[in-house]
């Protein structure tokens, strides 16, 4: 709900949707609304002060992994959710360490505090405990459970009520904790430059600007992790949240150049207009009536509408039709896209997750994060024989579609096996094919492919004799 929230805070949307009711903005998917889950990363782009922040809404279940990984391979900086009555999950755990492997700066978002039982303190001591990570609360509950009505902002020393349109100044009974709070804070910040650290030290005053200034490098080489305060079922903390992400979450480009693999060897690209085009294909999906659309972050260069592009995997052109922004399900078309923003365009021919598009006459291929192997996997059989014939073109195209999603023919059984993260994840495919592609399967335990085993009868005959040791040596 902290997507519909900001969407619904910045005017994207007029009404706030509901995840039991089906209409939220990023699970749109018919599967998703049946099962109240996310299981696909859904874009959300928010205009807020004049800046546009692509927010990537990812799957909490681990059976659907692979939309992590993949969209941890274009952010450049993470917010992790963290439940305010249940804190650190496996699930918080995990998040955790994929942000470790892209090495990626965070946000600890300490949710949803209006619930019965919520607990500020208790579940940031369960984040303590999960990280050796230096924890820096930067804003603190006003209120919890049902009396949950703001957030305490203790890097701008101001108060919020509600979404946090408007500010006022901190209750009298924060003082105390919010001036403690702010001396970490400005310590955390003078460690973030070592220009800042010898002012510091030398007992001048960091002015406001500084202290943001030394807090972003800070946060940006994960010397300290931010702890953020919200409530997205109730629409509280919002802007809080929003201009932290501003003034201390990286833009792109700032985490530095992206390393591709040029004609030369290694290759380094800056996010400017001005560089050779170079973007990459994160996500594809099928629409039912749409077709085939595909997402990519542009690293390099820029790009528009009506272009052609080179696919430096295929080694094959590629023509854009409309490009779009993608907000959920609803495709709001660009004329021109700049470097590092994400985009879609529906209809390309051989493009697939992982692909790297560019200039025909500058060759670079971007590197592919590593996904997880297979936990669990089906026999699959098609229902008649119309799906017989679609089995293959349907499978291929659920695995373009999922990295973690893989099938082969077992030509021991002849069965086909279709692999996956786990039963929920195989059951999403399945249902997939027949709303999507129009292929109905059916499952079941695949066979043990035995390497030997009793295949005929047989008899034989055989008499040993076993000699005195005095009298012979052998045994006849």
């Amino acid at each position: 709900m902290l997507a519909e929230a900001l969407l619904f805070f910045t005017g994207a949307i007029t009404r706030q949707g509901e995840i039991n009711a089906g209409t939220t903005a990023s699970d749109f998917q018919d599967e998703e609304k049946r099962r109240g889950i996310s299981i696909s990363t859904s874009v959300i782009p928010v205009e807020y002060n004049d800046n546009k922040i692509n927010i990537l809404d990812t799957p909490g279940y681990t059976d659907f992994v692979g939309e992590v990984i993949s969209t941890l391979r274009v952010v450049d900086g993470v917010i992790i959710p963290v439940d305010s009555v249940a804190g650190a999950e496996v699930g918080t755990e995990l998040a955790w360490s994929y942000a470790d492997d892209f090495n990626l700066p965070r946000f600890v978002l300490i949710n949803m505090m209006d619930r019965e039982n919520a607990n500020f303190n208790k579940a940031l001591e369960s984040v303590r405990q999960m990280t050796s990570s230096r924890l820096l609360p930067l804003q603190l509950p006003w209120g919890e459970k049902a009396d949950f009505s703001g957030v305490i902002d203790i890097l701008e020393n101001k108060a919020y009520k509600g979404d946090g349109k408007e500010s006022v100044d901190v209750p009298e009974e924060f003082h105390d904790q919010v001036e403690e709070l702010r001396m970490e804070i400005i310590e955390a910040a003078a460690e973030g430059s070592d220009e800042l650290l010898m002012k510091y030290l030398e007992g001048e005053t960091l002015s406001e600007d500084e202290i943001i200034s030394g807090l972003k490098k800070a946060v940006m080489t994960q010397t300290f992790v931010p702890v953020l305060v919200s409530s997205g079922t109730a629409n509280v903390g919002m802007a809080p949240l929003l201009n932290s992400i501003l003034k201390l979450m990286p833009a792109p480009g700032e985490l530095g150049t992206v390393l591709g693999e040029g004609a030369k060897g290694e290759e380094e690209l800056e996010s400017t207009d001005a560089g050779p085009y170079a973007a990459y294909v994160w996500k594809t999906t099928a629409d039912p009536y749409v077709g085939k659309i595909t997402y990519f972050r542009i690293y390099s260069g820029s790009v528009s509408s009506d272009s052609k592009v080179w696919n430096h995997q295929q080694g094959e052109e590629e023509r854009f039709g409309n490009i779009s922004v993608m907000r959920g399900k609803q495709q709001l078309d660009v004329k021109n896209v700049h470097a590092g923003d994400i985009v879609a365009v529906p209809k390309l021919n051989v493009t697939s997750t992982g692909h790297t598009l560019g200039d025909e006459g500058h060759p670079v291929k971007l590197p592919v994060p590593a996904y997880p192997r297979a936990l669990f996997r089906v026999a699959v059989i098609p229902a008649n024989q119309a799906d017989s014939a679609k089995l293959s073109p349907t499978l291929t195209r659920l695995c373009e579609e999922d990295m973690t999603l893989s099938w082969k023919q077992d030509t021991t059984t002849k069965e086909t096996i279709l692999e996956g993260m786990g039963g929920q994840h195989i059951d999403v495919a399945i249902r997939k094919a027949k709303d999507i592609f129009q292929t109905e399967l059916n499952t079941q335990i695949p066979k043990v492919p035995y390497q030997e085993t009793i295949s005929r009868s047989g008899s034989a005959q055989y008499r040993h004799k076993k000699q005195s040791i005095c009298r012979s040596p052998y045994a006849a």
